[in-house]
């Protein structure tokens, strides 16, 4: 069979990518050697961004009941002493900043999704064995369960297949980076007597570091750094794993769910497109557990090239407009890599005298709430605010503008529509591309020439009255103030937003042509009247 895009390996990543490229209208195949979604714990904390993506493909009502929203982190030293705290609550994206959840019942609700969509296939039990690529298309080969072999032709391959990704051995693409030398004992857990107050706790005690989270329904996570004179086999020994609980519960009283030893990587690919090949999540990079980043960077990764394919294959825009998703994806990996190894450098001392100066400078930080504050925004300034340094956007200096709103992931504040309803601003904006104007109705703002180039991009005119003013029509009210905010003192009241919800471009109704000019020809689109004409 033929397909616009072929994705290797069901995991989140993968089943993201396709409910996106479900949305999209993009005939997919999804193929997977595993007969099945997971039935184990792996990642267990989904962010902000992630979360908007799964209310994006409209599942978030699927797996609201199992999130543990907003849960809190502390940091401990080896006598108990507080050296950290972090509140991981609300954002202005629509969702708490980390939450915790439960791998299996994501997985198969993004499986589930997939239901919807007469035009993606997915193929569980289906071992991808080669793939021919060439100028034109990219045949998969491999076999079934039982050892049918099938193959089937698509003009994108995306893997999505892991680590150890065989799509990108195949590729020849070498990964750099190190691999951490400890190793952590992790254990998933269904506990019924442990105190839910403790809902994430870094344990930074050169004796053992260790850690716990909190998640729904008694389920918790442990994880215990192997000390260097200990084997797997020590730790991996039921004794051993009901002394590492007794000092927090009831060993006798826990059920086990998952036990294992992991190596932590800070890996990144030397490159994430090859032709009509690409690969996300971890085939194209890994990091450690300590920032809850590595499943988010692959949702991301999802997210990003989900809208670029959709355009690519529906032939709206040249397949030059691919090489962006490195472009915008790469730094960001760094900078949540970089995080990652920051905190785990501060939980990970084994020797006494290092942790003792970290003792120290946490002694002298919590003197201070300015000191605080400062340290938050630099270790989770790269999450906090999402942002683009380059790629597909048109920088404000471009316009004439002086507040860079271009580049800027546009908040979710609620909005009130005219009936009373209430709704995040998602739900107004649509699926792809759309046009924001903050007490601006772009449909009267706008001439026909641009509203008519804005159709061609599948663009929704969408007016968000400022807070307090009665929204009519379509249009909608700024229920919170959180989207006046965001525009804060930016001259123009107009903005252009990709389907991620980046703001492309911010103009007024003067700099709108100019402005659309730029954005398209940064977009790569080649096919200008084919949309409108559908």
């Amino acid at each position: 069979m033929t397909y616009d895009v072929a994705i290797v390996g069901a995991g989140p990543v993968g089943l993201m990518l396709a409910n996106l490229l479900g949305v999209y209208g993009v005939r997919t195949v999804v193929l997977e050697r595993k007969a099945a979604t997971v039935d184990e714990p792996r990642a267990i904390a989904i962010d902000a961004e992630s979360l908007r993506a799964v209310r994006a493909v409209g599942l978030y009502d699927a797996v609201a009941p199992d999130l543990l929203l907003g849960f809190s982190v502390d940091y401990v030293n080896g006598r108990g002493t507080p050296l950290l705290h972090v509140e991981l609550g609300q954002t202005p994206y629509g969702h708490a900043q980390q939450n915790a959840f439960h791998q299996p019942l994501l997985e198969q609700a993004l499986a589930g999704g997939l239901t919807r969509f007469p035009h993606v296939d997915v193929r569980f039990g289906h071992a991808v064995e080669r793939f021919d690529a060439t100028a034109d298309a990219v045949t998969v080969f491999g076999a079934a369960a039982d050892g049918t072999p099938f193959s089937c032709v698509a003009q994108y391959l995306v893997g999505c297949d892991g680590g150890r990704s065989p799509v990108r051995q195949a590729l020849g693409i070498e990964m750099h980076g190190k691999s951490a030398p400890q190793r952590w004992l992790v254990i998933d857990t269904i506990d019924p007597f442990l105190a839910a107050s403790m809902e994430c706790r870094f344990f930074c005690d050169p004796r053992r570091p260790a850690m716990t989270l909190r998640k729904q329904h008694q389920r918790r996570r442990w994880e215990w750094m192997l000390m260097p004179d200990e084997s797997e086999a020590d730790l991996l020994d039921d004794g051993m794993i009901a002394r590492l609980l007794m000092p927090y519960t009831r060993p006798q009283h826990v059920q086990l769910e998952r036990q294992c030893v992991y190596t932590f990587h800070s890996l990144v690919a030397d490159r994430y497109r090859a032709g009509r090949v690409m690969i996300a999540g971890d085939a194209a990079h890994m990091m450690p557990p300590f920032a809850g980043q590595g499943m988010n960077g692959g949702i991301r990764d999802a997210v990003n090239i989900a809208w670029k394919l959709a355009l690519v294959t529906r032939g709206y825009a040249a397949p030059a407009l691919l090489d962006s998703y490195e472009q915008e994806r790469r730094g960001h990996v760094i900078a949540a890599t970089a995080l990652a190894n920051r905190l785990g450098a501060m939980i990970q001392p084994t020797s006494r005298w290092r942790a003792a100066l970290r003792d120290a400078f946490f002694f002298c930080l919590n003197r201070s709430r300015r000191g605080q504050v400062a340290l938050l925004r630099r270790l989770m300034g790269t999450l906090i605010a999402p942002r683009l340094r380059r790629g597909v956007f048109v920088a404000a200096s471009n316009t004439g503008g002086d507040v860079a709103l271009s580049g800027q992931m546009i908040v979710q504040p609620p909005v009130r529509c005219a009936d009373g309803s209430t709704v995040l601003l998602d739900a107004v904006l649509g699926a792809e591309h759309a046009v924001v104007g903050y007490g601006v109705d772009p449909r009267d703002a706008l001439d026909a020439a641009t509203q008519h180039r804005l159709a061609t991009l599948g663009a929704r005119l969408v007016c968000v009255m400022p807070r307090g003013v009665a929204p009519s029509g379509d249009a909608v009210e700024d229920g919170s103030g959180g989207l006046g905010t965001w525009f804060g003192a930016c001259a123009e009241r107009l903005v252009l937003i990709r389907p991620d919800r980046f703001c492309a471009a911010q103009f007024t109704a003067a700099t709108a042509a100019q402005t659309l000019a730029a954005y398209t020809t940064r977009l790569q689109v080649r096919v200008a009247e084919a949309r409108a004409a559908a």
